[in-house]
C-alpha cells in the first residue's frame, strides 16, 4: 500500500488536539503524517508488504484505544523513539507468530533471541527522515512560485540533467543556478522545521 503525506497547514499539535478529541478527520490526517513512517519500520525488518500493512493497521488500532497514547510523554523523550518502540514490538508480534507458524510446520525449535528488540539508535532514523522530507517538500511546493518549486524538483529531487530542466522550464543556465540555490537553502530550514515539529507532537 502507498501511504500518503500529511496535506494541509495545521500544526502538529492542533492534529493531535483533534485525535484526542477522536475526529475522524484528525485521525485521517494523523494517519497520512505517521503511517509511512510506521510501514518503513516494518519493511526494513524484513516484512513483507501485506504483513507490513497488518503492522500500520495494528500500531494505529492501537493508538486509537482510549490509553494509545500512554507512556508519552512530551519533554521525557521523542515522540520518534517512543512510536519506534510501540511499532518494533509489534513488529517483534508478527515475526515471533511467523516463526511459530515455520516451527509447526518443521518441528524445529524458534530462538526467541532471534527477535530483533526495540531500538534506540540512529541506524533506524531512515525512515523518519524520509517521512520528514516528504513533509518539507510540501511545505516548500506550497510557499513557493509553481516554476522555482518544478525547477527545484526536476533538478536535485528527479535529477534530470541541466540541459532537460532549461529546455523543459525555458530558463537559462545562470537563472536555474540562482533558482535551485535559494530553494535549496529555503529546503533546509523547512526540512529542520518539519524533524522538529514531527517530534514534538502535543499527546493527545
Amino acid at each position: 500500500m502507498s501511504y500518503k503525506r500529511f496535506g494541509n497547514e495545521e500544526t502538529r499539535t492542533s492534529v493531535l488536539s483533534g485525535v484526542r478529541a477522536g475526529t475522524e478527520e484528525a485521525w485521517g490526517r494523523f494517519f497520512d503524517l505517521y503511517a509511512g513512517y510506521v510501514y518503513g519500520l516494518a519493511r526494513r525488518a524484513g516484512l513483507p508488504g501485506p504483513d507490513a500493512d497488518e503492522i500500520v493497521q495494528t500500531v494505529f488500532a492501537d493508538l486509537s484505544a482510549p490509553n494509545g497514547f500512554e507512556g508519552y510523554e512530551r519533554g521525557k523523550g521523542s515522540f520518534r523513539a517512543w512510536l519506534r518502540r510501540r511499532t518494533e514490538w509489534r513488529i517483534a508480534d508478527e515475526m515471533r507468530r511467523r516463526a511459530s507458524v515455520r516451527q509447526t510446520v518443521s518441528g524445529e525449535a524458534f530462538d526467541f533471541d532471534a527477535v530483533p528488540a526495540p531500538q534506540e539508535g540512529a541506524e533506524r532514523d531512515e525512515e523518519w527522515i524520509e517521512a520528514a522530507r516528504d513533509e518539507a517538500l510540501r511545505r516548500l511546493r506550497e510557499t513557493s512560485p509553481e516554476q522555482h518549486f518544478a525547477v527545484f524538483h526536476a533538478s536535485l529531487v528527479e535529477g534530470l540533467p541541466t540541459e532537460d530542466v532549461m529546455r523543459l522550464y525555458r530558463v537559462s543556465r545562470d537563472n536555474l543556478y540562482q533558482i535551485r540555490k535559494r530553494m535549496k537553502a529555503t529546503f533546509s530550514e523547512l526540512l529542520a522545521k518539519a524533524m522538529e515539529d514531527l517530534d514534538s507532537p502535543m499527546p493527545p
